[in-house]
């Protein structure tokens, strides 16, 4: 995906190369961090060093040793403490040195530590000051399926935002409006109401044939979809700045019960990936019109939102 550098002004963040807003991202899988083990993860802004301690609570800190650099993606546990593999460094969960080798008194140089949390067995941290608080589209006892993470050659913006482009899903997908949407604008969130019929077959044998859609972000790289078509299930979305463009992760949430639900979902899913190819070769230009008044809403309240790493 390309950016027309001159549709992009300064100080705008909506799809800007580079630039993106603070948020909760997934950066890794809960199981994949067993207590007294070490996980290095690529995230925002740089490596991450996520542990457990013993009694399984869960750490992040910016890998990079504030010694000399070293990847403490690469260290171990030891006492509850992450132990630098270079020069023996020991780090709290706040980031402070506990001790070091040879050293009577513990170095006064700390790492930046990272908030983290863990949601729907993904490990969540924090790009920049002040994420919009991670939605809960669970009704409780549904069952959640995570689909493999994507990668998109396109802007987390881009592709987030992808949702709110009414339009769209005509011409691309073959959901025909049958009533007018609903934009509802309360920053940080922006929601789409949509009601429309499948027109292929192919369509209505995943969705069935009259749709209801509640698209709603929350922030820049997040977003959630309520889906009634006639089964009902919940989505949530994300798109995590990368080199190659957005990491793309997808957690669904079905009731439990017909198989068919889990086939509709697995249907959206794949729906929202089809986009992939087009926004891929998009070289984006902030000239809206307005039919497309939900994706402007959308870029409007991503420019106002506090910066993040990327």
């Amino acid at each position: 995906m390309q950016v027309d550098a001159p549709a992009v002004a300064r100080g705008r963040a909506f799809a800007q190369p580079g630039v993106a807003t603070s948020a909760w991202l997934p950066v890794a899988r809960s199981r994949a961090i067993r207590s007294g083990r070490v996980l290095g993860v690529d995230a925002p802004g740089g490596p991450v060093a996520l542990w457990r301690d013993a009694r399984g609570t869960l750490h992040a800190v910016d890998a990079r040793c504030p010694h000399l650099g070293a990847d403490l993606g690469q260290g171990s546990v030891e006492a509850d403490a992450l132990v630098c593999p270079f020069h023996g460094w020991a780090f709290g969960g706040d980031g402070t040195c506990l001790g070091a080798p040879g050293w009577n008194e513990a170095p006064t140089r700390r790492t930046r530590s990272v908030p983290v949390q863990e949601r729907w067995g993904l490990v969540w941290i924090a790009t920049g000051p002040d994420p919009v608080d991670l939605p809960d589209p669970s009704p409780g006892d549904w069952r959640i399926v995570r689909p493999p993470s994507q990668t998109i050659a396109a802007h987390p913006h881009l592709v987030i935002g992808n949702g709110l482009d009414a339009a769209h899903f005509d011409t691309l997908h073959g959901l025909e409006p049958t009533a007018e949407p609903v934009l509802s604008v309360d920053p940080p969130r922006v929601t789409l109401e949509m009601r429309g019929r499948a027109k292929s077959r192919a369509l209505r044998r995943l969705l069935g044939g009259d749709v209801w859609l509640r698209f709603t972000t929350h922030g820049g790289h997040i977003a959630t979809a309520d889906v009634e078509a006639p089964v009902r299930f919940r989505a949530l979305f994300t798109a995590t700045p990368v080199p190659e463009g957005s990491r793309t992760q997808v957690v669904l949430f079905l009731p439990r019960g017909p198989v068919r639900t889990l086939r509709a979902a697995v249907g959206l899913y794949a729906l929202l990936h089809d986009d992939a190819r087009i926004l891929e070769r998009v070289r984006f230009r902030r000239a809206f019109t307005p039919a497309d008044g939900p994706l402007q809403a959308f870029a409007e309240v991503v420019d106002g939102l506090p910066r993040g790493r990327s």
